[in-house]
Formats: C-alpha cells, structure tokens, sequence
C-alpha cells in the first residue's frame, strides 16, 4: 500500500489560499480572521475561499496591497479589494453574474452558477472588505468644466465607442436600460430615449452624473476611468438616443465611406 500523501499548505491549493486570506484579514487586529462576522459574511468568506478567488487572482492585491486604481482594474489587473470603490449590491450583483458586462476589460470568469445564497454571502463579504474605503465627495461640475466638442461623424463615432465599452452592458445598445445586466439593477438603469425626460437634463447634470456617479445607485464615477474629453464625447451620443432622427442621420455619415 502506497503512503498516504499528506496535505500540506504548499500541495493544496485551497488550503494555501485560506492561510494567505486568514493572515491578510487578521493583520494586526485578531487571530481569527472571520471574529464579528455575520453569517452571511461567513458563508460569502467560505465562497471567496472555496472558488480560490484568491489564489487564482487576488492574492496580490490582498497581500501585497496594491493601491486601488480605478484604470487598473478596467484593464483587467485584479485590484486589491480592501480598497475598491463601495458598490450597492446589485452593482455586484449583476458584476458577478457577468463581468464582461459590467467592466469590459474584466477577466473574472461569471458566477452566476452560485446559490442565491451564497450570492448574496458573496456580496456581504465583498463589501466587508472595502468597508473603511472613504467615497470621494462628488466634484462640482458648471457649464465651462464641459470640454467643447464638435458636433459631426468623427466625435459621434468616438463617443459610441466610449458608450460599447463603458455603458452598453446596463443601458442597452439601444440606449432604453435594456443591457445584459439592466434587469438585475434597482432602480434600473436611465432610458435615455425617454424624449420628454431627456429635453428637462441640462447637460451640466448629465455630465455630473457622468462624472461624479449617482449615490444610492448601480451608477458609477467615471471621473477616473475617462477623461473629461472622453465624457464629454459620450455625453454627445447619449443625447442622441433622444433624437432618433439626428442618430439616423450620423449613423448614416459615419458609415458613408469619404464622408
């Protein structure tokens, strides 16, 4: 009979991971990493654990302590999640069930093969961990802090581009809320071909809410992740859900060849 291979720290991979989360939770604070959890937060840390999130890709982040960039994690480097920005709950929701649609740039694989209640275990332990994240308070925003933009095909197909990687995933290609995760927000997300609602925005409260996100919401601040440049040119294409005929027209111009 062959010995039996014991498990080691260093042989199993789950095991490993524990450690490495256990020691980076009770850092300077307690032996037991999981003291004042709720239960539900104990089952979200029993996931965490279980689906090796970080073994296979927070490890860095949560060990090292990497600082939070907001760029960084739109292009796909797992952040620490001790500092990432404060999320309502469908906001993860919806993250975890497809990421894709959330952060385009994201590579973390879907985990809509989860419970509701592991779900929702997830969720509250996630948002233990960022819960001392301080949430910038919002910048003002006035009618000369917009960046001028021309109004023709090359500025419209710039900004549909920023809106396919940005906004597309809760708001819909068509702009009416109707994206891959739009059902899964509460409220859901703003139908921008709603005509009467779109003529009573200014654009300095469209471009803040752009900007600075809006509290209490799925919406986030995209004063980091875009330049003031870039929302501006978003902000131009999402007017245009509003005017279907204008759309048609540019749509028609920037698919034109020699325009």
């Amino acid at each position: 009979m062959l010995p039996r291979k014991s498990t080691t720290l260093f042989n199993s991979p789950m095991l490993f991971a524990a450690a490495l989360l256990a020691a980076a939770l009770a850092a300077g604070c307690t032996s037991d990493p999981q003291r004042g959890f709720s239960s539900t937060e104990r089952l979200g840390y029993a996931v965490f654990v279980r689906e090796q999130c970080l073994y296979h890709c927070h490890m860095y982040g949560i060990v090292v302590g990497r600082p939070y960039s907001a760029r960084d994690a739109r292009s796909g480097f797992p952040p620490d999640l001790h500092k990432t920005p404060q999320r309502t709950d469908d906001w993860y929701r919806a993250y975890l069930v497809d990421p894709g649609a959330v952060m385009p740039q994201s590579p973390m694989p879907s985990f809509n093969r989860l419970s509701g209640r592991e779900t929702e275990g997830l969720i509250a332990f996630l948002r233990r961990l960022n819960r001392e994240t301080v949430t910038p308070a919002p910048q003002p925003v006035s009618a000369s802090s917009i960046p001028e933009t021309r109004n023709g095909p090359t500025e419209y197909d710039a900004g549909r581009s920023i809106y396919a990687s940005n906004c597309r995933g809760c708001h819909g290609e068509w702009g009416n809320g109707g994206g891959p995760v739009g059902s899964l927000l509460s409220p859901e997300p703003r139908d921008f071909t709603d005509t009467l609602w779109m003529s009573k925005q200014s654009e300095v409260y469209l471009f803040s809410v752009v900007s600075n996100g809006k509290p209490k919401t799925a919406m986030p601040a995209f004063r980091d992740l875009l330049s003031a440049r870039e929302r501006a040119l978003v902000l131009r294409y999402v007017e245009y859900f509003a005017d279907p005929v204008g759309k048609e027209r540019m749509e028609l111009a920037v698919t034109t060849p020699n325009r």
